[in-house]
């Protein structure tokens, strides 16, 4: 029993009913819009009776790795790019194992420590949300064994420079730390990343298709690395990847995925920059890298009733001070952004 006790400290949100018949929910970073405008012709029945057989993904890696432009041994794709995190903390991370990110950070940075029972050090942001390359320097040690960047963050939109992450890459080498860089936000930066790999063996990179490429609800992500760490991961992998049908989805994006980045892309940048140019009673608008608006209000009670009203959910009540009375949303189709934007004109 005592696995059963040790877990019953850690904390995972209970199951619950979907809320999107009743409300807009924007509080999952979910992309603006679907891969698909339309399912006709997304399904053939060839590929529901093949439901029968196990995934064969070989010509979805082949896809990928053009897509990416690296090496299929450079590649793993998993169930979204949270099983390729988990794969790393599984092959890399040892009990008290010293392991360092960002707080907040992706939920799963804490389940995954948590199960590997490794010591933490939470990072902390600077007032204005950006995260410090000194501080993150001094905090990586010949101590630290994992190393967590995700940039775009999640929360607070903020990022780093190449240059700026080329310095962790040259400093986690010389302590010997694995560097992972969590880049499920990437296509909305685009910081060209994929050098990092070719010369370094401690650098791991994970993206998704659940943002810019629009189907969260599949489920597939991927690894990047050099062909050893790559191999170490798949040990560990489940017997297939990712499910049948999550495959086919995946593959007609890649050969739609200039489109669909496109669309998704230009939507973000779009109202981003509305917002932005508009001018907003008690509220303030913060630049972000990633696919949702965040905003700080100076009148938090009242915006936050404002929206469940209105039958909006976003995500509020931060529990870091870098985001204290911020109201952060996902973006999404023209007609509900004009309708959330103008609930922000109103006059109290």
């Amino acid at each position: 029993m005592r696995n059963s006790d040790y877990l019953k400290k850690l904390y995972r949100p209970p199951l619950q009913k979907s809320k999107t018949q009743e409300f807009i929910c924007l509080d999952k970073n979910e992309p603006p819009f679907s891969a698909f405008d339309s399912l006709d012709g997304l399904f053939c029945d060839e590929d529901i009776l093949k439901l029968r057989e196990y995934p064969n993904l070989y010509e979805l890696y082949e896809k990928l790795s053009n897509f990416v432009d690296v090496n299929i041994e450079n590649l793993l794709l998993t169930q979204g790019s949270e099983q390729a995190l988990k794969s790393v903390f599984e092959v890399f991370v040892e009990q008290d194992d010293e392991v360092v990110y960002y707080s907040p950070s992706f939920a799963m940075y804490d389940v995954y420590s948590f199960q590997k029972k490794a010591k933490v050090i939470h990072l902390q942001f600077k007032d204005n949300r950006d995260m410090d390359i000194n501080d993150i320097l001094k905090n990586i040690t010949l101590n630290t064994r994992l190393f967590s960047l995700i940039s775009p963050h999640n929360f607070t939109g903020t990022t780093l420079s190449y240059k700026e992450i080329e310095k962790i890459v040259i400093h986690t080498k010389q302590t010997n730390t694995i560097f992972l860089l969590d880049e499920a936000y990437y296509h909305y930066e685009n910081i060209n990343s994929i050098d990092f790999i070719k010369n370094n063996s401690h650098v791991i990179i994970t993206r998704t298709f659940s943002k810019a490429l629009g189907i969260p609800g599949a489920r597939v992500g991927y690894a990047i690395s050099n062909k050893e760490n790559i191999e170490l991961l798949r040990k560990v992998k489940p017997i297939d990847e990712i499910d049948y049908l999550a495959g086919i989805i995946a593959s007609k994006v890649l050969d739609n995925a200039s489109a669909i980045l496109n669309k998704n892309v230009k939507q973000v940048k779009k109202w981003q920059n509305i917002f932005n140019d508009s001018k907003l009673k008690n509220i303030k608008y913060l630049d972000t890298k990633a696919n949702f608006i965040l905003l700080k209000s100076n009148d938090y009670e009242y915006h936050k009733k404002l929206l469940i009203e209105n039958k909006i959910i976003a995500k509020v009540n931060f529990n870091v001070q870098c985001l204290e009375n911020c109201i952060r949303f996902s973006i999404i189709d023209d007609k509900n952004m004009e309708f959330i934007l103008n609930l922000f004109k109103k006059e109290k």
